[in-house]
């Protein structure tokens, strides 16, 4: 068993980038709620997944630099297509990125299909690696945040429209692709949407941003210290620890409406 003081400094930049993460991405959680569209980080996670896979079967080999750059023109690709439907009602929306989903999923089956080493790929793009990202890493990732995030302070329009929406999911779909080359699908798709709904059962919504981002720290802290700790994997352990979060809060909101729904009956 290892101990946390002496692997500190090797495990520091995979800490910084996780803190990165939620930063950036439960901000797009709460938007993608309010879009009415939970599951398209997802499904664009999904498409960063089949750009990569694509580079793979067209290049074998392809350096970091080119399978990031299939993962974000697949992502935006899929992004643009999400945000021409966003005029229309929830249940559509809801079904029309469940269908880019299915559709996405199959291609990236197909193209891993003509790949040796699917296997290896896959484990990789769910799970990620975050426990050996370099700071180069670190820094070139939080530069994108950042500039995304100052795009978004400076360009908030007054009411949703095409180029909005167009606007929103290209940089979403930027970030993600981002995201999941170095922390893997599962736990891009975790910071997106597992502390935004586990707020929504505990906490009023004018603080949704902010215990959100709370609840994702201490998961991504006790995720941290359990994996070093346990040798267990990361990304699958900060999951774990971040629906464990749900899970009782759940089960609190699930208590508090009994008693409601009690009162009631004796009232």
């Amino acid at each position: 068993m290892y101990e946390i003081k002496d692997i500190f400094p090797l495990i520091l930049p995979a800490f910084f980038i996780s803190l990165s993460l939620v930063l950036i991405h439960v901000y797009f959680g709460t938007k993608i709620f309010e879009r009415g569209v939970i599951f398209a980080d997802i499904a664009i996670a999904q498409s960063a997944f089949l750009g990569s896979s694509i580079a793979f079967l067209i290049f074998h080999d392809p350096s970091k630099e080119l399978t990031y750059l299939f993962g974000v023109l697949s992502s935006i690709f899929f992004g643009i297509l999400i945000s021409s439907q966003m005029e229309r009602e929830v249940v559509f929306k809801e079904g029309f990125v469940g269908v880019i989903y299915a559709l996405t999923s199959s291609l990236s089956v197909i193209v891993l299909s003509k790949l040796g080493r699917e296997s290896e790929h896959i484990r990789y793009m769910l799970a990620g690696n975050i426990l050996f990202v370099s700071w180069e890493d670190v820094i070139r990732a939080d530069l994108i945040y950042f500039v995304i995030g100052i795009l978004h302070i400076i360009f908030k329009p007054k009411r949703r429209s095409f180029v909005s929406e167009f606007f929103f999911f290209s940089t979403f779909g930027l970030v993600v692709s981002s995201s999941v080359s170095l922390a893997g699908v599962l736990l891009v798709f975790s910071y997106l949407i597992v502390p935004v709904l586990t707020s929504k059962l505990l906490f009023s919504s004018r603080y949704t941003l902010l215990t959100s981002y709370l609840i994702a720290l201490i998961s991504t802290l006790i995720g941290f210290v359990l994996s070093v700790a346990k040798d267990l994997p990361t990304s699958p352990t900060i999951i774990s620890v971040c629906i464990l979060f749900f899970f009782v809060a759940l089960f609190i909101d699930s208590i508090k409406n009994l008693k409601k729904k009690n009162q009631e009956l004796n009232s």
